[in-house]
């Protein structure tokens, strides 16, 4: 799960990522601290963040539409069997 998290957080970011690595690789950003918040106020952060809300949102629709069992099935929820805990799955 945590994993899954990371992933999505990172598609959130990942407009964000890609706008600093290519104003930095275009040299329109210099990275010395005399300029840097200066530059960052010129940054357009509601465009980012807008663009990063409706990336995460369809990962996570996506995600959703295609993880998880059937939903005609029968969930099992977790047990331990033998001392061993075996996960919930759904029985079709």
């Amino acid at each position: 799960m945590l994993r899954t998290t990371l992933i999505h957080i990172l598609i959130l970011l990942a407009p964000t990522i890609l706008y600093f690595a290519f104003l930095i690789l275009s040299r329109r950003m210099q990275l010395s601290r005399s300029h840097m918040a200066a530059q960052l106020r010129k940054v357009p952060w509601v465009r980012l963040l807008g663009s990063g809300l409706v990336l995460a949102a369809a990962s996570l629709g996506g995600w959703a539409l295609t993880v998880g069992g059937d939903p005609e099935g029968t969930y099992v929820p977790a047990r331990i069997v033998d001392g061993e805990i075996v996960p919930g799955e759904v029985i079709d």
